[in-house]
């Protein structure tokens, strides 16, 4: 029976190593009653049953506080503690501190850790006395001394090692990684997480789902916020079904505070109190606390905080203080500042504003960038200038972006930064400095184009995954020639772009980027150009608009900025039906008119009010984010004008005085394009020396090859923008993709491309207010010049145009005065020329 109940006792052991809580607890619970186990009638002390007895009460102890049982975990151990003999005390101990960490009390914790440690170090199970570093690391990372923790984990790593156990070697990898990641070494983490998916799938599948939670920490802190919610859920789901409340709860939590940064309140309200309730059953305080503080913090942020508010926020601060807590302690100080500004209590509020700290973890980024918030709030309170201090958060958060070698990273940390960013536009807005708002309004845009590419693309592992990247697609296409299902070539297609993305986002940043513009100089090159640049922003609903490049800087107000967005949308959805070419007379007859409309209603709200600034001038648009795709030459009073559009007024002047390639000129075509043929044999006898690439010879890698250093490239190819994985927007040829991702390899790229037959000039604007797409990657790389489609566009009406647009070109005039020239008479084309 002793032989039985030992190999369930193993058994229960290995399952619970594994995450398989509620499985675990099964084959414990029948250790037990294989071994008769009666709390009134308790074996001798010393015996064989005595102590496995014990050994399955205290991981049992440990198994019913994930379940959300601590109190029933602390009877377990209470059971087992009368008749433990004194080689099993160090477990005992152990599974104590262990419980009361997992409860939230780590302060308390710490002492039991430290008196288990020479009785396990002396007696054993080896295990559990790696185990202990790793735990205790824990502790101190919860109490805010990653140092130590680090050390401490390192240590248990280095133990497994000796000890030949590669599953707790990989659990300790998996916390060392998140104490790198506190520590700011973000990249390293990433790498150390994707070495210990390895170790996970080889050795213990199951527990794979445990970094569900570890990159959605990641993504959480460089605002990637909908696809960290995705992993949340996943681990939230894992937990679920394994038995482990305990730690589902936790994820609860942190699903919530991704909603609440990314201003979902009533999602972020819901998910934090289903939190809060599972974490106060299970005797969690301090995280039901900060549970009910994101509660709060919601409230307060829409506006909706009560009359006791301030008094609240500094109760629930207070007690986790009281009990050591350092986990969001800062930004609930911050919390609690603000609402005291807000109530008009300034002493107070100042007197919880304690001196940031400056280090470039993202815990502390944030704690910094709130304070600086609450600071600038602080000094608006006292008639102060708040400029200042929103200009010092963002600038913490320029230095923090160069970390990352990730364009999809650098792009989602200007989430982080909206809210200083808001506030200083709209303050400088009110002013009566044009130049100030030019100043801001470049803060909060285009931030990704000022950092040189890492170039991972170019990288031998990634040209290898890129590689069979393009053979799946190729499968895809054939199956559906076929006519038979691409189910799992698409799911292959997702496991290499994920693979790619991965790789990537464990890429160390240039830590450096260009020099910022300023608004005078910006203007002179205007000037010096004969040229408007007209940047459009968003203050409190309204679009206005900073105007460089006639005799002053000026600001004029323009149109509703919801308004513009909607007859912005609705322009999208009419050009692509008219591009379908399929239309019939009275429908395409209905579609013109509502064109005609909705360009009407763009030029009266934006066009009209800054006309007689512009004069006879060429044009620039920087537009608001949310009139991205707007095809500005469609507008009647804008047609036959030389008009550009580009990310931001800085990343123009940066395009606009770059020293552009001069290499031969590249012309290549795709499949199934009814004109491609004759189209590029046509642009190619424009530039004599030409590399021309018929369609059935066409082939990425040599594309590729040939843009670097071309000074006119033409690719007339079908596309595919991906919203939700922009980095994969590709062009189509023969012999598979040109992906996005690959444009940031290039040495020297292209200084001006035309993309004639797909819509790749449409872009994703991230929560942070970037573009990445296919034209943005180009600009990114360092093209200076894009001409593409905002919709889709017949093949013969681009033949026709791009023919006509090169030969305006080869003759010397610009890109936007060709493009202007040639679209004078296509009303509904929608080409736009990107860049400068």
């Amino acid at each position: 029976m002793l032989s039985r109940a030992w190999r369930m006792f193993s058994r229960g052991q290995r399952l619970d190593r594994r995450g398989r809580t509620a499985e675990a607890s099964e084959a414990l619970e029948a250790a037990l009653e294989l071994l008769d186990w009666d709390p009134e009638n308790p074996p001798v002390t010393g015996t064989a049953r005595a102590r496995l007895i014990v050994r399955v009460l205290v991981v049992r102890a440990a198994n019913l506080t994930s379940q959300g049982k601590p109190n029933e975990g602390f009877q377990s151990l209470a059971w087992a503690e009368p008749f433990a003999d004194a080689r099993d005390r160090g477990m005992l101990l152990h599974q104590r501190a262990l419980i009361l960490w997992l409860s939230g009390r780590p302060r308390d914790s710490l002492q039991w850790f430290d008196a288990a440690e020479p009785y396990l170090e002396e007696h054993g199970p080896d295990w559990m006395y790696a185990g202990l570093f790793v735990n205790r690391g824990g502790v101190w990372r919860d109490l805010g001394e990653v140092e130590k923790g680090l050390q401490s984990t390192q240590n248990a790593v280095e133990l497994y090692t000796k000890m030949g156990s590669p599953v707790h070697r990989a659990k300790a990898m998996h916390q060392e990684a998140l104490h790198w990641f506190d520590l700011g070494e973000v990249t390293r983490a990433l790498q150390t997480f994707d070495e210990v998916r390895t170790q996970y799938r080889e050795h213990s599948p199951e527990l794979e789902g445990y970094l569900h939670g570890s990159y959605a920490d990641a993504l959480l802190s460089v605002g990637l916020y909908s696809q960290a919610v995705e992993h949340w859920s996943a681990e939230i789901e894992i937990m679920r079904s394994s038995g482990n409340r305990r730690d589902a709860a936790i994820a609860e939590f942190w699903r919530a505070v991704v909603a609440f940064e990314d201003n979902q309140f009533e999602l972020a309200g819901a998910w934090a109190k289903q939190a809060m309730d599972s974490l106060y059953q299970q005797g969690n305080e301090p995280m039901a606390f900060l549970a009910q503080l994101l509660i709060l913090q919601g409230q307060f942020d829409s506006n909706r905080e009560g009359s006791d508010f301030a008094d609240k926020v500094s109760r629930l601060c207070d007690a986790l203080e009281s009990r050591g807590w350092a986990l969001r302690l800062a930004q609930t100080r911050v919390l609690a500042a603000r609402a005291r500004i807000r109530s008009g209590d300034l002493e107070e509020a100042e007197a919880r504003l304690h001196l940031p700290p400056e280090s470039k973890v993202y815990e502390t980024l944030a704690e910094s960038l709130a304070w600086h918030l609450a600071k600038a709030e602080l000094a608006e309170a006292r008639g102060e200038d708040p400029l200042p201090y929103l200009r010092q958060g963002l600038d913490l958060l320029d230095t923090y972006r160069v970390e990352f070698g990730s364009v999809e990273f650098q792009a989602g940390v200007s989430a982080l930064g909206i809210k200083l960013a808001s506030k200083g536009l709209g303050r400088a807005g009110r002013g009566n400095s044009p130049g100030d708002t030019l100043e801001w309004a470049e803060r909060s845009r285009a931030q990704v184009l000022r950092i040189p590419p890492v170039k991972s693309s170019a990288d031998s592992h990634v040209r290898e995954v890129l590689g069979r990247l393009r053979q799946a697609r190729q499968q895809i296409w054939a199956q559906r020639a076929a006519g038979e299902d691409p189910t799992g070539f698409q799911s292959r297609v997702r496991e290499l772009e994920e693979e790619i993305r991965t790789y990537d986002r464990g890429r160390p940043g240039p830590r450096r980027q260009e020099e910022r513009i300023t608004p005078e100089v910006i203007h002179g090159l205007a000037q010096e150009r004969e040229t408007v640049l007209v940047t459009m922003l968003g203050i409190a609903g309204r679009l206005c608009a900073v105007l460089a490049g006639g005799d002053e800087l000026r600001q004029v107000q323009l149109m509703d900025t919801e308004e513009a967005a909607e007859a912005g949308r609705r322009l999208g959805a009419d050009l692509d039906a008219l591009g379908s070419n399929r239309l019939p007379d009275m429908l395409r007859l209905s579609v013109e008119r509502s064109l005609k409309r909705n360009t009407d209603a763009l030029a009266a709200g934006i066009w009209d009010p800054i006309s007689d600034y512009v004069g006879d001038r060429q044009v620039v648009f920087v537009p608001h984010s949310q009139i991205a795709w707007v095809p500005w030459p469609l507008l009647p009073p804008l047609r036959g004008r030389p008009l550009t559009v580009a990310p931001s007024a800085e990343a123009w002047w940066r395009a606009a005085t770059r020293t552009r390639a001069s290499g031969p000129a590249l012309v290549a075509a795709g499949p199934a394009l009814n004109r491609a043929g004759a189209e590029i044999v046509e642009v190619a006898e424009l530039y004599p020396g030409s590399n021309l690439i018929p369609a059935e010879k066409s082939d990425p890698e040599v594309i590729l090859q040939s843009l670097d250093g071309a000074s006119v490239a033409h690719l007339a190819a079908h596309g595919n923008h991906e919203p939700e994985n922009v980095l994969f927007s590709r062009l189509n040829f023969a012999q598979g993709p040109l992906n996005a991702y690959e444009l940031l390899g290039l040495d020297q790229p292209p200084a001006h491309v035309v993309l004639s037959s797909c819509d790749l000039g449409r872009s994703t604007v991230t929560v942070g207010h970037e573009t990445l797409g296919f034209t943005a990657a180009l600009l990114h790389a360092g093209t200076s010049t894009v001409v593409s489609s905002l919709g889709r566009v017949p093949d013969d009406l681009a033949a026709e145009m791009m023919i006509d647009y090169h030969r305006r070109c080869a003759a010397g005039a610009t890109p936007a005065e060709a493009l202007a020239a040639v679209g004078e008479n296509r009303p509904w084309h929608p080409f736009v020329c990107f860049g400068a």
